[in-house]
């Protein structure tokens, strides 16, 4: 109730804190005075509630730059093509310093025959980290598919304000030079990306599945939330749809920094070696730093000879 106050009614930080503590605290010692607590709290809780029904996404805010645009899919009728337009291209030198670029570019899925799951460790936390998926079709042409909270101009992130409808739904797609550079811009000392042992019709399934809720966004905008909605979540959510088996909602959802364990754990992680080499060999942001201007940029940060 307090978070709905500072978040959705706008009341700040310094007053909503001392209620999480005061009221409880006044509830527990003074006994004459908690049925007007009770009342007051059943009134903060219907104001809380009918706050966060009534809050609906939005298509038009003053966007971030970096998310501007979101991603327009067009699909063929065969589904053997997909179009889709505002791929974010943008070149990196920090967060706040890049030149922007928007692309469009067809990939044909007869040429996907690559999946790898990116995993960037928030602070360095072995329990926490942002998710992605890079879909690689051929050698270098790699596309990035990020789901992440649309920010307006200077809104900053929190895990709380994700909770409590402050940020829309985007899955960003983005080149891979340019989703993996923003990561190394911010000081990102840990990026691993584990290449995934999976059949050709998952992939393409899983491609297009992520695409079209992509593009079902722009008209159909849906709330993040930090919990039930983030860039875990709806991987996870895309990948047991288009999963022919059984797989359960564990720890690679609840603590992502483990999903490349669990990943190797499973089988699905295209390598032969243990999981702590296979995360040594697969810690790859020292690479992306080394090689971000680099024309064979994607093969290069896998320690892939070029010319091979």
């Amino acid at each position: 109730m307090c978070g709905a106050l500072r978040y959705l009614v706008g009341i700040p930080f310094f007053i909503v804190a001392p209620l999480i503590i005061f009221l409880p605290l006044v509830y527990y010692r003074y006994k004459n005075y908690r049925n007007h607590l009770i009342v007051l709290g059943a009134v903060i809780f219907i104001v809380s509630f009918i706050l966060l029904v009534l809050e609906k996404p939005k298509r038009y805010r003053n966007w971030d730059e970096t998310c501007r645009k979101p991603p327009v899919i067009r699909i063929s009728n065969d589904k053997d093509v997909v179009t889709i337009s505002n791929v974010r291209h943008f070149k990196w030198q920090t967060p706040d310093d890049y030149q922007s670029a928007w692309v469009k570019k067809s990939y044909y899925l007869d040429k996907l025959n690559s999946l790898d799951l990116i995993i960037e460790p928030l602070e360095g936390s072995d329990l926490f980290a942002h998710t992605m998926l890079s879909f690689g079709f051929g050698t270098e042409e790699r596309v990035v598919v990020s789901v992440e909270a649309r920010k307006e101009k200077g809104e900053k992130y929190s895990i709380f304000s994700g909770i409590y409808k402050q940020f829309e739904l985007l899955y960003q797609i983005s080149s891979e030079r340019d989703a993996l550079t923003l990561r190394v811009a911010r000081g990102q000392s840990k990026l691993f990306i584990y290449p995934v042992n999976a059949s050709p019709d998952f992939i393409r399934s899983l491609f297009l599945s992520m695409t079209a809720d992509a593009g079902r966004l722009v008209d159909e905008p849906i709330f993040y939330h930090s919990l039930r909605a983030n860039c875990t979540t709806e991987l996870f959510k895309h990948i047991k749809q288009n999963f022919d088996g059984n797989i359960s909602y564990g720890k690679g959802v609840l603590f992502p920094a483990q999903a490349g364990e669990v990943l190797h754990e499973m089988g699905w992680m295209k390598t032969e070696l243990d999981y702590e080499a296979a995360r040594k060999k697969f810690m790859s942001s020292h690479r992306v730093k080394e090689f971000a201007d680099d024309p064979h940029f994607s093969r290069r940060i896998r320690g892939i000879n070029p010319d091979s």
